[in-house]
Order: C-alpha cells, then structure tokens, then sequence
C-alpha cells in the first residue's frame, strides 16, 4: 500500500532537507570551524578539541543519570568516562582507552540497546571512529582488554549513577572498579579529557589543564 504524503508533511521534509548541508555530502560544522563529512569521514579534517568538547557535552545513558552520592539527577559525560577508563587499563592501553568513543563525538551517543536496532547506524559510526583513530595515528591493539574495560566502567556507572534496584542485567556477574563517580561539568570534563590527551602524548595541548 502506498503512502500518501500530506502537503504538510513534504513540507517538513523541505525544511529539514535545507539545513543538511551536501554540497561535499552530508556534513556538521564542527567547533573549530570544519566541516566533518559523514559520507567522507577519512578526509574530513577533526582537532582534539572538537573531539575532547563533543564527547563533554555529550550525555552518557541518554542523560538518565541518577547520582546515590548525590542523590539527584546530574550529567555525567562521555569525555568522563573516557578519562576514567584510562587511568584504569595498562600504561600500552592508556591512550587508546581515552580514544576509544571518538566516533561519539561527530555521531552522537546512541544507547546500545537503541544502536543494537540500527546496524547502518552503528556502520557508519564505526567508519567514522576508524577514520579519526587513523587521522590520529591510533590502532586499537587490544579490543577485547578494552572491551572488558568498557563494561567494568558500565558496572561500575551502574552502581553509581543509574537507579539500579539489582534486577538481573547481562553484566550482572561484572565487578564494577572500587573508585566512586562524582559527575564533572562538561567544561572540566572537556579539560580534563584535554589534558590527559596531553599527557598520554607528550604533547601539550594550549586548552588543556591538570586531570581533576
């Protein structure tokens, strides 16, 4: 059966059509003032600040966080838990762990149950993460170390950020890390993430600061 579209509803289309900008491909203007290409990931041109901004104002678990500490909604970002986690893997993992949820910062956290529906989605964040993973001369040597990581980090986000009443998850049986979350803004996030990257490079970034 075919479906007839409205006046209203081409019209909608129009509008949403008109702030997609292809004249290279389907692209976002960055913060540093470049465009990222979706269609063309490996020539697009991405800083470390793009990166390190994105995922700290990007909100992990669709923004449902719930601190116990706390005892309040809060925002606990990506770029969080990506410093986290690489302070918590072997000094050879170090900064691949920090590195790890780049494609995240042009495509957007999407949760995995979510992503788990939308095998294109994911397709394209996966070309997207290998394309600034090269861009900045990473290669994931060990993903099943960094997977066992993710999901300790997941355990233990779990535990401190999530309103978890112990209902059986896939993870259940996973020790989360014996550290405590307390969330960062997104501007300490973003500097933190900055000056770890910094660290871990020996190559000092003129935005980054000491890891909180």
């Amino acid at each position: 059966m075919t479906k007839t579209v409205t006046h209203e509803e081409a019209a909608i289309e129009t509008m949403r059509a008109s702030v997609i900008r292809k004249a290279i491909g389907p692209t976002i203007l960055l913060g540093s003032g470049t465009y990222f290409d979706f269609e063309d990931p490996e020539s697009s041109e991405i800083t470390i600040e793009d990166i390190a901004y994105g995922l700290a104002f990007e909100g992990r678990c669709a923004g449902q966080c719930f601190s116990r500490l706390l005892q309040r909604r809060v925002f606990y970002s990506v770029a969080q838990h990506c410093v986290l986690m690489s302070l918590m893997v072997p000094p050879e993992l170090q900064l691949q762990a920090l590195m790890h949820e780049v494609g995240e910062a042009v495509c957007g956290d999407m949760t995995a149950p979510l992503k788990s529906l939308n095998p294109s989605f994911k397709a394209i964040e996966k070309r997207c993460e290998a394309a600034i993973l090269k861009r900045f001369g990473i290669t994931m040597t060990d993903r099943v170390a960094l997977k066992q990581a993710d999901v300790r980090m997941l355990a233990t986000e779990r535990r401190d950020l999530l309103l978890w009443r112990g209902e059986k998850w896939s993870l259940t049986d996973i020790e989360p890390y014996d550290f405590h979350i307390s969330p960062w803004s997104p501007e300490q996030a973003a500097e933190a993430f900055l000056a770890r990257y910094a660290e871990l490079t020996k190559n000092p970034s003129p935005q980054s600061r000491e890891v909180l």
